[in-house]
């Protein structure tokens, strides 16, 4: 009987060993099928990037250490990782590339077509009312309107500080010398042949002593030049933003340097670690997460741009805002000089046909009686109804086609979006990881960096000697050396400040708005910017902007608007604007706008 149960026993012991065996042999044959089948399910996710599953007997990935991704998958990935991010900084300051580009545009067609209507107005004056002089004066007036043209023309593909040879305050003066002839001709009123060459030379070598057309000229030249070098001054400003908002994307994101290595593995590991896990769902990085990895890979360079970007922002703001208002000690808007330049040349014809008999006793003193050519004459013989004798007022005649409509509007549009650019870098990594395509909102169930579940390491600040307690991204050792790319950058936003505050000069500023004076600078850093909603061109419509910007903007001289950030804690240089040297190898701006 005890025999008997032993063997019983052993029986029943051999059995359950039998069956934990099986058991334990099935276990594994389940896990292996739901690894294999996790990975299965994200295999279509790898397959549109282009990037193959490795099979499960393959070693896993250093970074991830997941099964559904080797080394060289992980590799792949973090390639395919940058591209996002590229893409993704791309998309995030497009918009205001496409901000700057679109005024630029809309600011120059406005001005060329505005010049071209100006000249079509000035070529009918004289046709219709200075008839004798129409046909020699097509030249002058041609070559003026020309060189206007030039001067404010900026192409985007040449250099942003290039300057221009056209010097318009040369062109309006030559422009009235060569003028001077032709009305003098008139005054003489009998004379059917042009002057000889000789007598041309002589009463345009007297003009400054006769001084035939009064104080016309200088007035026109000086106004003409300010204005058209103010807006050749906006423009050359929206091209360098425009150039300084590519060049930062691109360096942001380039895959060259041992500096990169940390960032480009945490980027891989916030963005696809997930699915080297089989998790196939769309697990999105915690916020915190988020902006650790994003403040450790783009705070070296945001830094150093920030404050320069926003001190450009400022500038920009104060010459569009001058440029749009009509009446201000400034000068610059060239809109309302060029819609005036044909009727300021008709006085300055009227003012010397109305001083004919002084006129004519100075000519003769100085070169002597009339001495005609023997070429036929190019002077229109035949008198028109509206043509006029001397000391007569013209009848202006209009234009066929009327001149286009002032583009304050549209610049008014452009200050309201330009100003919520303040703390574009400094605000970068909280506008990218604000972006619910991108990353959770929150930090609860959402991927942070090991599994689906709470982000609850420490979210450091933005700032260089901040970087150090970053949980996700070490900083590198040359952290505290600008790059030399980010250095010249930011030299151009500087030097642009610089123009355009000794272009405008203490005129330039809305009482409103004295931004050398305000006490009130907070530092905020919002990047919000002001609202600017009124339409008026009286300058005060800048409520909220960031006064307290002065001459000397460091990192800790911010104004409200945001001009600097105070959590720059240790990072970035002090910089002393108005002793900065524009960046090598390049011509500085025009600075013609500030002479009187």
């Amino acid at each position: 009987m005890l025999r008997i149960n032993r063997i019983i026993f052993c029986a029943i012991a051999s059995l359950s060993i039998s069956v934990a065996f099986s058991r334990n042999v099935e276990n594994a044959r389940i896990k292996r099928t739901i690894k294999n089948l996790d990975c299965d399910n994200v295999k279509p996710f790898f397959e549109m990037r282009n990037i193959s599953v490795q099979p499960f007997d393959r070693p896993k990935g250093a970074v991830c250490g997941g099964q559904c991704c080797s080394s060289e998958t992980e590799t792949a990935l973090k390639m395919q990782g940058q591209m996002d991010f590229a893409a993704l900084l791309r998309h995030n300051s497009r918009s205001l590339q496409g901000l700057l580009n679109s005024t630029a545009t809309m600011l120059q067609n406005h001005v060329m077509e505005l010049a071209s209507q100006s000249e079509n107005k000035t070529h009918i004056l004289f046709s219709h009312v200075y008839q004798q002089m129409s046909i020699l004066s097509k030249d002058p007036i041609s070559t003026l309107y020309k060189d206007i043209r030039q001067c404010i023309q900026v192409n985007g593909t040449q250099d942003p500080f290039s300057t221009t040879d056209i010097d318009i305050k040369a062109s309006v003066m030559r422009f009235f010398t060569d003028l001077f002839p032709l009305v003098y001709h008139q005054i003489t009123k009998t004379l059917n042949k042009d002057f000889s060459a000789d007598y041309k030379k002589c009463l345009k070598e007297i003009i400054k002593e006769v001084q035939p057309f009064g104080d016309i000229p200088r007035q026109l030249s000086q106004s003409l030049s300010k204005s058209s070098e103010a807006t050749r001054l906006l423009l050359q400003a929206f091209d360098i933003g425009i150039e300084v908002l590519n060049t930062t994307d691109t360096l942001l994101t380039e895959d060259s340097g041992k500096g990169n290595v940390e960032c480009h593995h945490a980027l891989m590991k916030m963005t696809y670690c997930p699915k080297c896990l089989g998790l196939a769902g769309k697990e999105k990085p915690c916020s915190g997460y988020c902006l650790n990895v994003l403040r450790g890979c783009l705070t070296k360079y945001v830094a150093e741009l920030d404050s320069p970007w926003n001190s450009y922002v400022e500038a920009i703001e104060r010459l569009v805002i001058a440029v749009k208002q009509h009446n201000n000690e400034v000068g610059v808007n060239v809109d309302l000089v060029i819609r005036g330049l044909d009727t300021r040349i008709s006085e300055a014809i009227m003012n010397a046909m109305e001083k004919e008999h002084e006129i004519d006793v100075r000519v003769k003193r100085a070169c002597g009686p009339a001495k005609l050519s023997d070429e036929n004459s190019l002077l229109s013989t035949t008198s028109s109804p509206n043509a006029i004798s001397a000391g007569s007022k013209p009848r202006l005649v209009a234009s066929t086609r009327a001149f286009p409509a002032s583009p304050v509007n549209q610049l008014q549009q452009f200050l309201t979006s330009i100003a919520k650019s303040k703390g574009f870098y400094g605000n970068l990594a909280d506008s990218l990881c604000k972006d619910e395509s991108f990353a959770e909102p929150k930090d609860i169930h959402c991927w942070n960096g090991e599994r689906v579940g709470e982000y609850t390491k420490t979210v450091v600040d933005l700032g260089l000697s901040m970087q150090k307690y970053n949980p996700e991204v070490k900083p590198s050792v040359d952290l505290q050396h600008l790059d030399p790319r980010v250095a010249n950058l930011a030299d151009k936003l500087r030097h642009v400040y610089q123009m355009i505050i000794a272009a405008l000069g203490a005129a330039g500023l809305p009482e409103s708005d004295n931004f050398m004076q305000s006490d009130s600078a907070d530092g905020s850093g919002s990047g919000g910017g002001p609202d600017f909603t009124d339409d008026s061109d009286d300058g005060d419509a800048r409520s909220g902007s960031g006064s307290g910007l002065g001459p000397v903007v460091t990192p800790n001289n911010a104004g409200s608007g945001g001009v600097s950030r105070t959590n720059y804690s240790g990072g970035g240089r002090n910089h002393d604007l108005q002793h900065v040297t524009p960046p090598k190898n390049h011509k500085n701006l025009q600075t013609k706008i500030v002479t009187k």
